[in-house]
């Protein structure tokens, strides 16, 4: 009979589920208002965008639903098929689904209607396309928060939050870059190239979380190698150094001495998370060769080797406990 702590456990996680998927609804639709209420002149029609929507919101309740109703039936299926499928219910590829959508929206409106919205209390307006976007801050923090189950050992939890929190963080920087685009507010005369360039750098910043949630699938093998994992958090730190935190850096700062546009507090977040990036870079780095020079004197036969091996994987393994 199951205890009152996983009974509880299960109550927060079904809650944690459906609120996931009602923000996502929620800002799917207001985006949607846009294109119907302001999207004149657009190549796209509106329902085009609705039934991407409802793509999106079919593929995460499916996702987010299948471990527990479709578990009994992926095991009847063939095993190359159950694995293909059973693929999908992973949070990385929900947010490559998602994300990519919300970029197409994020470039068609700035090509035809975004970029001249007003300042004003009301929902279609900047302020209010601005708060809808970031919703999309929340949408990850719920999608990482429904995976947290399927990671093993307070290690990897704890990593994954703090992966997670920052890559909120860097969503809600790019759609503060953004800001500079509502020509009518900011009052900056830019050019198409540069115009292209926060566009550009803007939807990086919000596929790029696609990243930490694939290091989340990889740590979810019966047995994670740490080596590789070592390497995906250098490899994180050095993508989001140099694809994140350094370039609208260096954007916000051309906007400060060409365009006389105001530096947000996000600007001392890129500098502070360049250095954070560095020192990540190498930690990391250390503990990585630390580990490859014990299983390379190990293998060339050196008698020590096998004890040094030894005492490494007891450290790792104490850290996932």
């Amino acid at each position: 009979m199951p205890s009152s702590g996983n009974c509880c456990e299960s109550v927060i996680d079904t809650v944690a589920k459906l609120l996931c998927i009602g923000v996502l609804v929620a800002q799917l639709a207001v985006l949607d208002s846009f294109f119907f209420v302001l999207d004149y002149d657009g190549s796209i029609s509106a329902a085009v965008w609705i039934i991407l929507d409802v793509l999106v919101f079919v593929w995460w309740v499916f996702a987010l639903l299948m471990p527990k109703c479709m578990g009994p039936c992926l095991r009847r299926l063939p095993p190359k098929l159950s694995s293909v499928l059973g693929e999908l219910k992973y949070a990385y590829i929900s947010w490559v689904l998602y994300s990519t959508i919300l970029c197409l929206k994020i470039i068609h409106m700035f090509s035809y209607f975004a970029d001249y919205l007003k300042q004003k209390p009301e929902l279609y307006s900047s302020t209010g396309l601005k708060l809808t976007f970031s919703v999309a801050a929340v949408v990850f923090l719920l999608l990482s928060y429904c995976h947290r189950k399927e990671l093993k050992g307070v290690y990897y939890k704890l990593t994954m939050e703090k992966v997670a929190f920052s890559a909120c963080l860097d969503i809600l920087d790019a759609l503060m870059l953004l800001d500079i685009l509502f020509i009518r507010d900011s009052n900056a005369d830019i050019t198409v190239m540069l115009d292209r360039v926060v566009k550009a750098f803007s939807c990086i910043c919000i596929i790029l979380p696609t990243f930490p949630l694939l290091v989340l699938r990889c740590v979810q093998t019966p047995a994670p190698k740490h080596k590789m994992y070592r390497f995906t958090l250098i490899l994180q730190s050095a993508l989001y150094l140099l694809l994140v935190n350094f370039p609208l850096f260096s954007i916000r700062l051309h906007f400060w001495f060409t365009y006389n546009v105001n530096l947000s507090t996000f600007f001392t977040k890129n500098l502070i998370m360049m250095f954070k990036g560095l020192l990540e870079i190498l930690k990391e780095s250390v503990k990585w060769y630390k580990d490859e020079a014990s299983t390379s004197g190990y293998v060339s036969g050196d008698p020590q080797a096998a004890t040094k091996l030894n005492n490494v994987q007891t450290k790792l393994d104490v850290e996932d406990v």
